[in-house]
């Protein structure tokens, strides 16, 4: 089976709790959408486990290209056009979107695994399509960016996969299903707090671990939802 999973934040103990409680193995995939790490104590951790899973598919999300954008150009010489560059990326990840707890675990990691962990990163895929059971599904962090009949998913650039946020009012893709993280569900419907939502051939399952203590995954191929809280 392929499950899919998202925006786990550093909740080591919710991640783990859930491959437990969906019987993980090794005759399954987990598909994982991007944003393992930042704002909860243990990313990486998360990102380690993912990394050296040989049956997870990882796609980058927002925070994990935030990331590798300090840490790739860390300790270089910069001329003073890309050193403030450098500096305004790194305060917007470490002081706006909790990466300060995440730098912090790099730089104690010895060389051989921080080298690992970037290597990683850089080589994730923005996105995915996947045909199961007779169903298409596109796989992205965020979505699909500017999105228009016929603009090719390949035409899409960085931006629109980890960071456009999509409209889950409107159907962008009638013959497929569009699975997305990055936007947590409570600010798409507000009774839909820590759930994953099914809707316009949307299913957008960023259940705000780190928020509300609840992470949701499903199963691709029979739509089967599951949870686990800090109450598990």
């Amino acid at each position: 089976m392929h499950y899919a999973i998202a925006d786990i934040h550093g909740c080591y103990d919710l991640y783990q709790a859930m491959l437990e409680k969906i019987g993980f193995s090794d005759d399954d995939v987990l598909v994982f959408l991007g944003d393992a790490a930042d704002r909860g104590p243990d990313g990486i951790r998360v990102m380690q486990d993912l990394m050296r899973r040989r049956n997870a598919f990882c796609l980058l999300g927002n925070h994990e290209h935030m990331f590798w954008q300090v840490a790739r150009y860390y300790g270089e010489k910069l001329n003073p056009v890309q050193a403030a560059a450098y500096r305004r990326t790194f305060i917007n990840w470490t002081d706006r979107n909790g990466g300060d707890v995440t730098w912090d675990a790099y730089l104690d990691l010895p060389e051989a695994e921080q080298k690992e962990l970037l290597s990683w990163m850089e080589g994730l895929p923005t996105c995915g399509k996947l045909e199961l059971n007779g169903t298409s599904f596109i796989l992205a962090h965020a979505g699909v960016g500017v999105y228009a009949p016929e603009k090719d998913l390949e035409s899409c650039e960085l931006f629109d996969f980890i960071w456009e946020r999509m409209d889950y009012n409107k159907v962008y893709y009638p013959d497929k299903l569009l699975v997305t993280g990055h936007t947590p569900t409570v600010f798409i419907d507000q009774s839909r707090v820590g759930r994953i939502i099914r809707q316009n051939n949307h299913i957008a399952i960023d259940c705000g671990a780190v928020y509300v203590g609840i992470l949701g995954c499903i199963c691709l191929e029979t739509l089967e939802e599951f949870y686990v809280s800090r109450n598990y």
